[in-house]
C-alpha cells in the first residue's frame, strides 16, 4: 500500500513540476500554425494544406482530392483578381483552453495592395492545431 501511495505522490509531484503553457503561448502556437497552413496554400502545396484540416486523415481520398482542387481554384481566383498574395501575417489569435479551440486572424496583403483579414478556426487534435 505504501508503494502505491508513494507512486501516486511521485506522479503528482512530477505533474506539478511539468511546465504548463500559458494562454499567450497557446495562442501564439495556434496563430503560427494557421499562418503555416496558409503559407502551404500560397506555395501551391494544396494536399498539405488539406492535411491541416481537422479529421483529414479519415476523409475518403476522392473527397480530399476535391478539397485540394478547391484550394487550387481559390489561389487561382486570388491570382486572377489580385495578381496573387504578397504577404500573410498574424494579426491576433484567441484561444479557449477549455475546449482547445482557437480563432487566428490573418492579415492578407494582395499584390494589388488590397488587404483582407481572414479568420481561421482551429481545434487541437493529438496535440496539433488543425483547421476546422
Amino acid at each position: 500500500m505504501n508503494k502505491i501511495l508513494s507512486l501516486i505522490l511521485l506522479l503528482t509531484l512530477l505533474s506539478a513540476c511539468k511546465k504548463q503553457e500559458t494562454l499567450e503561448e497557446i495562442e501564439a502556437r495556434a496563430g503560427q500554425t494557421a499562418m503555416e497552413y496558409y503559407k502551404l496554400l500560397i506555395e501551391g502545396k494544396y494536399d498539405d494544406f488539406v492535411a491541416g484540416t481537422a479529421d483529414s486523415d479519415s476523409l475518403p481520398a476522392d473527397y480530399r482530392s476535391q478539397l485540394s482542387d478547391n484550394a487550387a481554384m481559390f489561389v487561382k481566383q486570388q491570382t486572377d483578381e489580385h495578381r496573387g498574395i504578397k504577404e500573410i501575417s498574424l494579426s491576433r489569435c484567441h484561444a479557449d483552453t477549455a475546449t482547445m479551440t482557437a480563432e487566428a486572424f490573418l492579415d492578407i496583403v494582395y499584390m494589388d495592395s488590397v488587404k483582407e483579414v481572414v479568420c481561421v478556426p482551429l481545434v487541437m487534435q493529438n496535440n496539433i492545431w488543425r483547421m476546422k
